[in-house]
């Protein structure tokens, strides 16, 4: 089988010197690539330059990106050159990026000098329009600092939705078998379920392992694969996750 597998977070970039991210070290889709991998899989990885990865293996090809707009790239790159039997997107994609970082001053004196200059601004309606709309001006202001001076005493973010990477999968990839991914912390365990069958028949996933991060701790990582059906398998280890979609991924492979 040919497969591909997004593992790590991404990153999105404040200044070049500064990025928002998020915890995900990679270690299960390493896991998971490794497993694959050990049945002779050809494996094309997708991953961050922070994350853990997979060990050399001449089946093993690698595919580094940053931000969530590079991994989208990336992925439309490899989908016009090949097609996957199973895409394994197990990677923490950032739901936001930076469009723009103004100080605080910047920011009251571009807002102040708006909202002065129009007369009409005593009535409400009116008001609250305007300030949606320089909110949506001064939030496509040009970042000029290559490293945003720490001298002001509140830096403002606007930050807009990234493309949810998950939802073309299907689009580019229609006879891939996709298995997604879905953390949520402290829930319970019908809960867990309910929201991984939502994420399942909404992005025409085959499989969704949903995770409790409050359920992830040392060797232990408990993980529930959700399948098209409904039916559910528990696993407690991320060796134990990665035979489960090996197997499962093999089995529906098969049976097309």
């Amino acid at each position: 089988m040919n497969i591909l597998i997004t593992a790590g977070g991404t990153s999105e970039k404040i200044d070049n010197v500064r990025s928002i991210t998020n915890h995900s070290t990679g270690r299960l889709g390493k896991t998971i690539g490794e497993a694959f991998l050990a049945q002779g899989h050809l494996v094309t990885y997708v991953t961050t330059p922070q994350a853990v990865r997979p060990s050399s293996d001449s089946n093993l090809r690698l595919v580094e990106i940053e931000t969530t707009n590079e991994l989208e790239s990336a992925l439309l790159d490899e989908f016009k050159h090949q097609t996957f039997d199973s895409i394994i997107h197990s990677m923490a994609v950032s739901d936001f990026t930076t469009e723009a970082t103004l100080s605080e001053d910047d920011f009251i004196e571009k807002l102040a000098a708006k909202l002065t200059t129009d007369d009409s601004l005593s009535d409400l309606a009116n008001l609250t329009e305007e300030l949606y709309h320089s909110l949506d001006e001064i939030s496509k202001s040009i970042q000029q600092e290559k490293k945003i001076p720490s001298k002001t005493d509140r830096l403002l973010l606007f930050l807009k939705k990234n493309p949810k990477i998950i939802a073309m999968l299907k689009q580019e990839q229609p006879h891939t078998i996709l298995v997604g991914f879905k953390l949520l912390v402290g829930v319970s365990t019908e809960e867990l379920i309910q929201v991984g069958q939502s994420i399942l028949v909404k992005n025409s996933c085959d499989f969704v392992l949903a995770n409790d991060l409050e359920e992830i701790r040392g060797n232990q990582h408990k993980g529930i694969l959700i399948d098209s059906d409904g039916q559910t398998e528990t696993a407690q280890t991320k060796n134990e996750i990665a035979q489960l979609i090996v197997k499962k991924v093999e089995e529906k492979w098969r049976n097309q």
